[in-house]
């Protein structure tokens, strides 16, 4: 009875998730393998606890220190494997693959301890074995979800965050080790521990699925705005047939979307990238475009004097590379040169800190110019990040407005494909009404009398100024 108590614990719990649509058929899998794995972590550390204990290791040591470590590596290799295979990409998931870890270590233990003991069970043994399995859960559900931040995160912090949650699940179950060691508390203590700590995993879960929704309700905005302000500017930028207007379009357009403070346009022209247009509405910069201000500044080198290609400039390697760039400080990257930027601040006492660069790919990848937007605000006009998946947006724009580049510019090769053509077709056509008119009659005709005419006339007398050629009376 008391094996049958302790272990079916752990099945009732999962039961109760089960009933609650935390996972189901589906990965009903997945959760009996990590059940498994669980069991398999508490083999292993029972098999390795005599080894350490005999070269010196105290059970103090062993059960706060040891025990909570190995545990917690084990549910982070468990559901890394899994959420590398399953792809799941959501923290419910990451909590119910980590909670079901804990709940077979805590089958394991628990099936060990009773068949051991053969005690009869008391109520002081069932209470002590749901608030160790509370705990054992909780731990690994908090690793479960840490695991699947870790993966599906692309900020440069990751692996902090990975060892934050380590951190957190071995200190919560090292901590309920020690309590249960000291015997602090009596019996209370650790169910009141499990309890409250299960409390705040499921606030904190709850927080996160109101994070999310309101993610969701953000992107379901952003979708609206691709159909109904991205498609509509694009197709406004195609139907623009001034050169200037539509590259000062397509920034101001960009700008506008992204709420972005400054940005700059440049094209692609042999091995260099030309500044277009530049914008900038706190110094009041408009520069290109419409803009009577011409823009004098240098064009920025695709590659290097020894023709390797320009990778420390932002803006060269999205040309070369065809890639978006996102960079949330520039004054702490050390992937990109921005002395330059930094001078130009220095100068104009401005703070270029947040910057998005765009290529702008046309047919077969090919990239005719560069959309760089500078310090995303919010609404107090404070310099933010610019938002990852804003990032997606400004691509099918850029997209968008590329295909518009291009089509003006094919546009022109054909005008002036035209042009040419009908300069050589007037050519053609005067040489061949020439022809005709030689080839004539009335033209051979009017040569014959020329030619006559030529013989007939009388050869005129040669002017002299010789004084012996004139009259006697003229002299």
């Amino acid at each position: 009875m008391t094996t049958l108590l302790t272990a079916g614990l752990p099945v009732v719990v999962l039961l109760v998730m089960f009933i609650f649509k935390m996972y189901t058929f589906r990965n009903l899998g997945w959760v009996l393998l990590c059940l498994l794995w669980g069991a398999v972590g508490y083999g292993v550390t029972h098999f390795l606890n005599p080894p350490l204990a005999a070269l010196g290791l105290d059970a103090l040591a062993l059960t706060v220190v040891f025990t909570p470590l190995l545990q917690q590596v084990f549910v982070a290799l468990g559901n890394y494997v899994i959420v590398r295979r399953a792809r799941f990409d959501n923290i419910i998931d990451g909590a119910v693959y980590g909670f079901t870890t804990g709940l077979g270590y805590s089958v394991a233990g628990h099936l060990a301890a009773s068949l051991a003991s053969r005690a009869n069970l008391d109520v002081v043994a069932l209470l002590r074995a749901f608030s160790s399995t509370l705990v054992y859960a909780t731990a690994s559900g908090i690793v479960g979800v840490i695991v699947m931040q870790f993966h599906f995160s692309g900020r440069s912090n990751r692996i902090t965050i990975l060892l934050s949650g380590l951190g957190a699940g071995i200190g919560y179950l090292a901590l309920f080790n020690f309590i249960l060691l000291r015997k602090f508390g009596g019996d209370i203590l650790p169910i009141a521990y499990g309890v409250g700590g299960l409390t705040l995993v499921g606030l904190y879960l709850t927080g996160q699925m109101r994070r999310i929704l309101i993610q969701l309700g953000v992107e379901k905005k952003r979708a609206d705005s691709l159909l109904n302000i991205v498609i509509p500017i694009g197709v406004q930028l195609s139907a623009e047939k001034n050169f200037s207007k539509l590259l000062e379009g397509i920034l101001v357009e960009a700008k506008s979307f992204c709420n972005a403070d400054g940005g700059t346009l440049y094209l692609v022209r042999e091995n260099r990238l030309e500044f277009a247009v530049i914008r900038n509405d706190t110094l009041r910069m408009t520069m290109g475009g419409t803009s009577p201000v011409e823009i004098v500044l240098p064009g920025l080198h695709l590659y290097n004097e020894d023709g390797t290609p320009n990778h420390h400039n932002i803006a060269a390697y999205a040309a070369l590379s065809a890639k978006t760039v996102n960079i949330e400080d520039a004054y702490a990257a050390k992937d990109f040169d921005f002395s330059g930027t930094r001078a130009f601040d220095r100068t104009n006492g401005y703070q270029s800190i947040s910057f998005l660069t765009i290529p702008l790919k046309g047919a077969e990848e090919k990239v005719l110019g560069v959309l760089q937007l500078i310090n995303a605000l919010n609404s107090k006009r404070e310099i933010i990040p610019f938002d990852k998946n804003l990032e997606r947006l400004m691509e099918s724009f850029s997209s968008l407005a590329t295909a518009a580049l291009e089509g003006y510019i094919q546009e022109q090769s054909l005008r002036n494909e035209i042009k040419a053509m009908r300069i050589q077709i007037d050519q053609s056509m005067r040489a061949k009404q020439v022809e005709e008119i030689t080839d004539s009659d009335y033209f051979k005709n009017l040569q014959g009398l020329a030619r006559k005419a030529r013989h007939t006339l009388p050869a005129p007398k040669a002017e002299t100024d010789d004084p012996t050629d004139k009259p006697a009376s003229d002299r």
